[in-house]
């Protein structure tokens, strides 16, 4: 995030500061900021530096935010985000804005996930490394390495990464990537190993909840593995509807923040009689985290694996009137009894550490002996 100096503030003339401040867009951002986030109030009448652009006086009003996860996308940069974060096929290596590279509550740019066959998957990239550097230069802010990090099909990309075992540099290879590893959109891989159906998801688009209930269905009413693992999230309403074909309609989660209508729910009626067995990990996200919590309140499933990523903010895209977008975060989610799901996550029942579980994609259906998460949940299906 761009930051300006606000002791410049005090050098503007009254005339200057008036003139400036008449720029309609920089006060559609004044106002929406003010509305929709939950610290804009201290928005409303801070002034704006003397001489400086449309971009520099919005950032100056996010600077004054202190929150580096709402921000401002430029109009050429739309597009791009848009097509990651809905689903569509893109250009890159693998790393989607705000699914699989987000910030860290302290700013610097963290892998959440990666895409599943994507060049960062292959090199693997893991939840928690942090991008150090872009072609030997920082990265910037999110909006700026995204810009970096796309590119043509065929080209290259040097990225510095510190994780747990120290920095490293690795090269990845743009290529066009599809929404998912079969190229349908909906997210969803279904299989079958003895008298259970494993279903795996990716992510959510609105494709998924009629593709997940068609699986439950061929699954013939089977005690189910639901594989959330190295999920990001996707669409909140698509995460809701699938949590309905487990748990039926029921308050899931509340959002503290501005928002109306502050608690999520479920939708539609549960086809599922039986136990579910809930995989995660590190790169279980947002929506995904919200998915497994509504299964566990319902107190019908169990969680294997490790904790969740602990991503619950509800960003909200707000457009202005010259093409950019203002992703302002509007709320964070907690549990219906208050306890904080951000930076924190959902801890597992039955904890089951296994490193190679972040290296999407994992084979659906999966084989017990080599997937000691997916083995465990095997055995609690199995012991009625």
């Amino acid at each position: 995030m761009v930051h300006v100096a606000a002791l410049l503030l005090g050098c503007a003339t009254p005339g200057a500061e008036r003139a400036e401040a008449r720029d309609p867009v920089v006060e559609q951002a004044r106002a929406l900021l003010v509305s929709r986030h939950p610290a804009g109030d201290r928005l409303a009448t801070v002034p704006l530096p003397e001489g400086s652009s449309r971009r520099a006086r919005i950032e100056a009003l996010l600077a004054r935010l202190g929150d580096p996860s709402t921000r401002l996308i430029a109009a050429e940069d739309w597009p791009s985000f848009l097509a990651e974060v809905s689903g569509q096929p893109t250009v890159g290596v693998g790393l989607r804005e705000l699914l699989d590279l987000d910030l860290a509550p302290d700013g610097r740019l963290v892998v959440i996930t990666t895409q599943p066959g994507g060049p960062a998957a292959r090199a693997g990239l893991a939840p928690g490394d942090v991008l150090q550097a872009i072609d030997g230069q920082p990265p910037g802010t999110l909006t700026e390495a995204m810009r970096r990090l796309r590119g043509p099909a065929g080209t290259d990309v040097q990225l510095t990464l510190r994780g747990s075992g120290g920095s490293r540099t690795v090269t990845l290879r743009r290529q066009m990537l599809l929404a998912d590893a079969d190229g349908r959109g909906d997210h969803v891989r279904a299989g079958k190993t003895s008298n259970v159906l494993q279903l795996a998801l990716d992510g959510f688009s609105p494709g998924t909840p009629a593709t997940v209930e068609r699986a439950l269905a061929w699954g013939g009413g089977s005690p189910v593995v639901l594989d959330l693992r190295n999920n990001p999230g996707g669409a909140v309403d698509s995460a809701l509807a699938v949590a309905g074909l487990f748990v039926g309609a029921r308050d899931v989660a509340r959002a503290v923040g501005r928002l109306e209508g502050n608690v999520l729910r479920s939708t539609g009626e549960s086809r599922v009689e039986d136990k579910v067995a809930v995989l995660v990990n590190e790169g279980t996200a947002s929506a995904a985290e919200l998915l497994a919590l509504a299964l566990r309140e319902r107190g019908r499933a169990r969680l294997f694996g490790q904790r969740t990523a602990g991503k619950a903010l509800v960003h909200v895209p707000s457009p202005l009137d010259d093409g950019s977008v203002l992703l302002i975060s509007a709320a964070r989610l907690v549990r219906m009894d208050g306890g904080e799901l951000l930076g924190r996550g959902l801890g597992p029942d039955v904890p089951v550490p296994w490193p190679q579980s972040v290296h999407p994609p994992l084979e659906v259906p999966g084989a017990a002996e080599g997937d000691p998460q997916l083995a465990a949940a095997l055995r609690w299906l199995a012991s009625g």
